[in-house]
C-alpha cells in the first residue's frame, strides 16, 4: 500500500514537473514584442537605430533559444536564459525610445535655428543680388541666382510650417540642410561678384 503510494506520489510530481518544465515563456514574448512595436512606433529604428537593432537582436537570440529548448525532451527544457534576454529587450527598447526623444527635441531645435539662419541669409542675399553688377552677360546669370533664392526661400517656409505642424523632424532636418548650404553659396557668390566690380 505505501509502495503504491510512493510511486503515484513520484508520478505526480514527475507529472508536474513536466509541465512547469515544458512551459515557454510566451508572457515574456508577447511583452518583448510589445515593447519592440512600441519603440518603432516612436521612430526608435530611425532615430536611435543603434540601441533599436540591439533591442531586436536580443529579441531574435531569446526567440532562438526558446526553440532550442522548444526542442528537447520536455524534463530537460530550460528557459531561464531566454527568460533574462527577453526581460532585456524591455529595457534596450525604453533606453531606444528615451534616445528618440531627446534626438527629436535636439533635432527640433538645430532646425529652428537653421531656420532663423536661413531667413536672415535670404535677405542679405535679396539685397546683395540687388547690389549686383547687371551687365549684358551677367543679366542672365543674375536671373538665374534669383530664381535659386526663390527656391531656397520656399524650402524654408515649407520647413516652418512643418515645425509648426510637429511634422516628422528628421525629414525636416534633411530638407532645410542643404537649402542652407546653398544659401550660403549664392551669399559667397554674390559676395565675390560685387567685390569684383569694386576692384574694376
Amino acid at each position: 500500500m505505501k509502495k503504491g503510494l510512493l510511486k503515484l506520489v513520484a508520478f505526480s510530481f514527475l507529472v508536474v514537473s513536466l509541465a512547469s518544465c515544458a512551459k515557454a515563456p510566451q508572457a515574456e514574448i508577447d511583452a518583448a514584442n510589445v515593447s519592440i512595436e512600441a519603440a518603432k512606433t516612436a521612430g526608435a529604428d530611425r532615430y536611435a537605430p543603434e540601441s533599436f537593432n540591439a533591442a531586436s537582436e536580443a529579441l531574435k537570440t531569446s526567440l532562438t533559444a526558446v526553440e532550442e529548448q522548444n526542442s528537447k525532451f520536455a524534463l530537460f527544457r530550460n528557459y531561464d536564459a531566454s527568460k533574462t534576454t527577453l526581460a532585456s529587450v524591455a529595457t534596450l527598447s525604453t533606453k531606444a525610445v528615451e534616445e528618440t526623444t531627446a534626438k527629436k527635441a535636439a533635432l527640433k531645435a538645430e532646425v529652428t535655428q537653421s531656420i532663423t539662419d536661413l531667413t536672415a541669409l535670404i535677405v542679405a542675399d535679396k539685397e546683395l543680388l540687388a547690389k549686383a553688377p547687371k551687365g549684358k552677360e551677367g543679366k542672365a546669370a543674375l536671373e538665374a541666382i534669383g530664381q535659386e533664392i526663390a527656391v531656397v526661400e520656399t524650402v524654408n517656409t515649407e520647413v516652418t510650417a512643418g515645425v509648426a505642424n510637429n511634422e516628422d523632424i528628421l525629414t525636416l532636418s534633411d530638407k532645410i540642410k542643404p537649402a542652407v548650404e546653398k544659401a550660403k553659396a549664392i551669399n559667397t557668390e554674390l559676395t565675390d561678384v560685387i567685390a569684383k566690380k569694386g576692384k574694376k
